[in-house]
């Protein structure tokens, strides 16, 4: 997160609740408040023209130039709260701070004739909030870091060949850190890994010139091309391929299977390289079969599907050109990569690698072996599947745990999750008293009084937040960018009505209607989604209940209607307004750890998206209190038992 290179007089509870609808008292503005409102309603013009951030401060100071009388007047009459909203929301990616309402008293941003003190943003950011300790540059300029972000800097100073991981907790800045890294190096040359291609954007636009960057997928391509353009560009073409799994079981001649189809059996084969490819296996056996299948195919049933998926595996990794595109993804190749046991190419000198929780098996065994330095920067609390991967290689360990996204009303809640999470090292999470958070709790049963962004566990908390919305007439829309969820509440209505197999992921496992009822039992989500269809679904179907939301409603500060996602669809997004979804903390086991991590993950990473206000469902504590008494139980049970055994 970067520093402000200057600061309006004016403060964030102040902004949140113009932003929210709140209608200014224009006659009690002071001349630098009025003057601050119409800056942002014209920042978006003003930064269309690529003002720098000087020439911006420059503006405003002639906006203090007039009087207070005719500042007001202009805002009785010009204000506009989409306007000032869209300003507040571009003000951090152009330099633009807000202050503490300590610094709004003391007013020493005006000289004491009133005006404009330019020095006063660099003597704030020294002596407010967490980022005011000095690095200097090998160059000579100097920049200020939290104590955590200086601590990792100086690590990588000291030890420039070594390989390096931070454990960074949510909202500490790890891209920001990037910057020094690349500063501390500047002969060396880097290569920023990511797993998805959005992620790259805007460190090319930020290190034009300096960083080479590619995806996962990408970097696994070239590699596996050795040269040949051609090849390499066939591969890329492959990755392409929409996946379609009648046409995938003709390609390779797949039949049914027990009770599945031919299109049923691709579906499973595909679900079974995955989970192949995700693993440090080199073979393909019945073990990678989802669980939710194994009980419903026989022990002959599932050698045949492990002999069918291993065929696909060979087909998806037969990489010779000419060969019918079949639809191949970024981990296949990654696999592929590690199984070859190849490296990454040695013009990369150090290899940077952002979101480290979430790397594979195969990605950290390439890693691990290979010669250059590498600096990954991840927060195992956010790994979704509750299976962070360890780097097997000997590298140093840093952390990060200081927010520089949320204030200190969020530790407690925060920390609670960090506190429990299984063999957790990480320190206590803290945050930036400057920062202002507003936690406050809403009925689960209703919507949060304001519109935001609404997390939720899975597709059934998506389908019954849309119910909820049809009943209590709310307008909701859903972040379903690639219209996966409109396939689901499709398959299910096909599977309800119709007993027809569904293809979507989550629910392809099942061969009817009532076998998903009793897998789902545990999900007062899946209960309310099954009552409805019941009561009314069958009936008049469920496309009425769908509206896909645009990437720009997500980012609005205040959205102009509710809007439901899943923690995965969001987990790289920082929302200035959401709401904890009730079915993030229903669970239908906590006997292993991996289970009880997942869940805590889950929690864990949904609160800390925010960056201005969050709703939590009432019920939060005692969700809590119950999710841990469970885990104690069972515990609990697991030592009684293996005490009784062992006696």
């Amino acid at each position: 997160m970067n520093r402000p290179d200057w600061y309006l007089p004016l403060s964030e509870s102040f902004c949140v609740a113009l932003s929210s609808g709140t209608f200014p008292d224009f006659p009690s503005l002071a001349r630098y408040e009025a003057a601050a409102v119409i800056f942002l309603q014209q920042l978006p013009k003003l930064n269309s023209q690529n003002t720098r951030s000087l020439e911006l401060e420059r503006n405003f100071v002639k906006l203090l130039g007039y009087s207070t009388d005719t500042l007001r007047s202009v805002l009785s009459t010009d204000y506009s709260q989409q306007a000032f909203t869209a300003g507040l929301i571009l003000a951090p990616a152009v330099g633009v701070g807000l202050l503490d309402h300590d610094a709004l008293y003391k007013r020493q941003f005006l000289h004491p004739d009133g005006s404009w003190n330019f020095d006063f943003s660099r003597q704030y950011a020294k002596l407010s909030g967490v980022i005011s300790h000095e690095h200097r540059r090998p160059s000579g300029h100097v920049v200020l870091l939290s104590d955590p972000q200086l601590r990792f800097v100086d690590t990588v100073r000291a030890n420039p060949q070594e390989s390096i991981e931070a454990q960074a907790l949510a909202g500490t800045g790890k891209t920001y850190v990037l910057a020094e890294i690349l500063a501390l190096m500047p002969d060396r040359k880097f290569l920023f890994l990511a797993d998805v291609s959005a992620k790259l954007l805007p460190i090319q636009k930020r290190f034009k010139g300096q960083i080479w960057t590619s995806t996962f997928k990408s970097m696994a391509e070239r590699v596996l091309a050795k040269g040949n353009k051609n090849l390499e560009a066939n591969l890329a073409a492959s990755s392409r391929v929409p996946l379609n799994y009648p046409k995938l079981a003709e390609q390779l001649a797949f039949g049914p299977i027990g009770n599945l189809s031919s299109a049923q059996v691709a579906s499973l084969c595909w679900a079974v390289v995955y989970k192949f490819c995700e693993s440090d296996d080199s073979v393909i056996t019945t073990k990678h079969i989802p669980r939710n299948y194994i009980n419903y195919l026989s022990k002959v049933n599932q050698e045949i599907v492990a002999a069918a998926s291993a065929k696909l595996w060979f087909k998806l990794s037969h990489i010779e050109s000419g060969d019918e595109c079949i639809p191949v993804r970024g981990y296949h190749r990654i696999k592929q990569m590690s199984l070859a046991g190849l490296q990454i190419p040695e013009q990369a000198e150090v290899i940077l690698v952002d979101e480290g929780h979430d790397l594979s098996q195969p990605m950290i065994n390439i890693l691990d072996m290979t010669p250059q330095t590498v600096i990954a920067l991840g927060d195992p609390l956010q790994n979704l599947e509750g299976q962070y991967v360890a780097h097997k290689a000997s590298i140093r360990h840093r952390e990060m745990s200081l927010s520089l996204r949320a204030g200190p009303s969020l530790t407690d809640y925060v920390n609670q999750l960090v506190e429990a999470y299984p063999e957790s090292r990480s320190h206590p999470f803290q945050a930036d008293k400057n920062k202002e958070t507003v936690v406050e709790e809403y009925d689960p049963s209703s919507f949060p009084p304001a519109q935001c962004v609404i997390l939720t566990c899975d597709e059934w908390g998506i389908f019954d937040w849309l119910i909820k919305g049809r009943q209590h007439n709310k307008a909701v829309a859903v972040i379903d960018w690639n219209s996966l969820f409109k396939n689901f509440i499709d398959d299910c209505l096909n599977l309800f009505v119709h007993g027809k197999r569904p293809t979507h992921g989550a629910i392809s496992g099942y061969q009817s209607w009532e076998q998903l009822r009793q897998a789902m039992s545990w999900s007062d989500s899946f209960s309310r989604v099954d009552k409805w269809f019941e009561e009314v679904g069958s009936k008049f179907g469920v496309s009425q209940l769908y509206t896909c939301a645009e990437l720009d409603e997500l980012m609005q500060s205040t959205p102009s209607r509710h809007l439901v996602a899943t923690v995965f669809s969001c987990k790289n997004y920082e929302l200035p307004r959401l709401a904890i979804s009730e079915d993030l903390y229903y669970f239908s086991s906590l006997t292993s750890k991996r289970s009880f991590s997942k869940k805590l993950a889950l929690i864990y990473t949904a609160i800390t998206r925010v960056s201005g206000m969050i709703y939590l469902p009432s019920s939060h504590n005692e969700w809590m209190d119950y999710i841990f008494k469970t885990r104690r139980d069972i515990s609990l049970f697991k030592q009684n038992t293996s005490t009784f055994i062992n006696d």
